[in-house]
């Protein structure tokens, strides 16, 4: 593989690079001094004398415009060379608009620059590729803005899916997932519009009403619960969080205000997390989570052995739950290094005492494997897909069993058509 970054030595007085040139390299000065200068009206005028420790040619880094100055060593200079293609990747995946701003401050600098050498905008960037980038930019301000006009409309709404004690065959809880539901009847992919929410703070306004609505139906639904098996505990609501909303201590002080002046019982609070938000940044991790618990709530991590995932979180954090991911259930009967996968995972949680959901269960076998090797809870399409507020409460009391106890064995799908759901 090529380098990216490594060092070159130039003489006293030999040009590095001169105004014109293709720019493709940034040069950082390890030891010695440059001299960068302009040519105006046939005359050299110095713009700048550069010492170790500072860089030059940095703009060929952002565009492919030709250099609009010419540097020479005044000194014999070591200099670390850093290739445009290091920076390719960080630039791309940065959001459009700040690439947009970046070429444009960049671009007028240029010509500012061309004109005072009298070039007359032979440097400034390339009109096709700011073009491009332009457009990504405007395409990202409309997404983020239909995004905004749907919070605003109100086309959000959660869906609620199952999540059954597989011991003793009833719903245990429910996961509140979030929909967006078009004026057209059509919906938007969570895939699409949770890491837009993200890239654009909006996640933090939306995973509000997120919880203060998976809140507010939890309370509903243990009503229902209690009022046709009063011997049952109460369903538990797991929502997801993302990191950013617990990237600031302030919002996850705001989000354990939600859950005590809600009414809910805290204990029945599941919290989701991914495994990337102790990744990032594990002090502030255990400090916000450590926050969330003292709440009362409990807290689960999400698809739990697809990541990152290292032992030393179950004792550094304060969990309570692991979600076994799909991936490892939907192949457990097809392949036995997953099958032990789940097993090892599971034996781990019991041994830890931490309670384990298992997701994606899609057939009767699954769910039957799963409560053998000790799982305590599962969901999935077999139980129940995710299903509106009102089809979820109309299921909480019917109060439904896996396996179903119908001489016609459809999975607990034959129990959820029978109270409406989809």
């Amino acid at each position: 593989m090529p380098k990216t970054v490594y060092s070159v030595r130039f003489a006293a007085r030999q040009e590095i690079f001169r105004v014109g040139d293709r720019g493709y390299n940034a040069y950082f000065i390890e030891d010695g001094q440059v001299e960068v200068s302009i040519d105006r009206d046939g005359k050299k005028v110095v713009v700048a004398e550069l010492n170790a420790g500072e860089i030059f040619g940095e703009m060929s880094m952002i565009d492919d415009a030709p250099r609009s100055a010419t540097v020479t060593a005044l000194v014999d200079t070591e200099v670390i060379v850093i290739e445009r293609s290091r920076m390719i990747k960080p630039l791309s995946s940065i959001d459009p608009m700040m690439n947009l701003l970046l070429r444009i401050v960049l671009t007028r600098f240029r010509n500012s620059q061309s004109q005072m050498s009298g070039l007359r905008g032979a440097l400034g960037e390339d009109t096709k590729s700011l073009d491009r980038i332009r457009q990504l930019a405007f395409d990202r301000i409309n997404a983020e803005n239909k995004l905004r006009g749907a919070l605003d409309a109100g086309e959000f709404e959660m869906h609620y899916q199952p999540i059954v004690d597989l011991p003793g065959g009833y719903i245990a809880g429910f996961e509140a997932l979030i929909r967006w539901r078009k004026k057209d009847g059509g919906f938007v992919s969570p895939v699409e519009f949770i890491p837009l929410a993200e890239e654009t703070g909006l996640i933090i306004e939306l995973g509000r009403w997120v919880l203060e609505t998976g809140l507010r139906d939890q309370i509903e639904l243990a009503r229902a619960c209690h009022a046709v098996a009063p011997d049952r505990p109460a369903p538990f609501m797991s929502i997801n969080v993302s990191g950013v909303q617990l990237s600031d201590m302030a919002e996850t002080r705001i989000l354990t205000d939600m859950v005590s002046q809600s009414g809910a019982v805290p204990e029945d609070i599941k919290l989701e997390i991914t495994e990337s938000l102790m990744v990032e940044n594990a002090d502030h991790a255990a400090e916000a989570l450590t926050k969330l618990r003292e709440s009362g709530v409990s807290i689960a991590i999400d698809d739990f052995g697809t990541g990152y995932s290292s032992l030393s979180y179950l004792h550094q954090f304060p969990l309570d739950t692991l979600k076994i991911d799909r991936a490892f259930v939907i192949n457990m009967e097809k392949s036995e290094s997953a099958k032990r996968i789940v097993l090892s995972i599971i034996q781990l949680a019991l041994a830890l005492e931490l309670n384990i959901v298992a997701e994606g269960i899609e057939e009767k076998e699954q769910m039957e494997t799963l409560g053998d090797l000790g799982c305590q809870y599962g969901q999935g399409y077999y139980m129940a897909k995710p299903q509106s507020f009102a089809d979820a409460l109309a299921l909480m009391k019917s109060q439904p069993s896996w396996p179903p106890t119908a001489a016609n064995d459809e999975g607990g799908q034959h129990m959820l058509r029978s109270v409406g759901g989809g």
